[in-house]
């Protein structure tokens, strides 16, 4: 039976434990005939945060879609009609979450005792007109 990786997708040996192209663990082979399911470890619970980038208004819509991979635009369709025929009700909720999720931090500033990076090369001059 061939294996593959779950990482690379890279063909392995049927003994192998470790992938030789990524270095990911391998599930080892069951003695019964039945494998276990593979364990995934999940990450941490995703943070609500209102994204700088792709927003309209204050990014509350936005912020919902990347934190739950649902489309943007469903989303907002999602909002306005619950504003227009929930009596408000969209509407209030926007402000609710545009009051209670953070924005999205900035870059973070540079390390202590890191020296400043260097300035980008200076730019050739135009050659002249023909």
């Amino acid at each position: 039976m061939a294996v593959y990786c779950r990482n690379c997708g890279k063909s392995l040996a049927d003994d192998a434990r470790f992938c030789s192209g990524c270095g990911a663990t391998m599930q080892p082979p069951a003695t019964s005939g039945f494998a276990p399911p593979p364990y995934y470890p999940t990450s941490s619970v995703t943070r609500l945060v209102r994204p700088r980038m792709g927003r309209m208004i204050a990014g509350v819509c936005q912020g919902l879609a990347n934190a739950y991979a649902w489309d943007v635009v469903w989303v907002r369709v999602i909002t306005v009609l619950l504003t227009v025929f929930g009596g408000g009700s969209g509407l209030l909720a926007y402000i609710i979450f545009w009051i209670v999720m953070p924005e999205e931090p900035l870059l973070l500033p540079p390390m202590p005792g890191m020296p400043p990076m260097p300035p980008p090369p200076p730019m050739p001059p135009y050659p002249p007109p023909s």
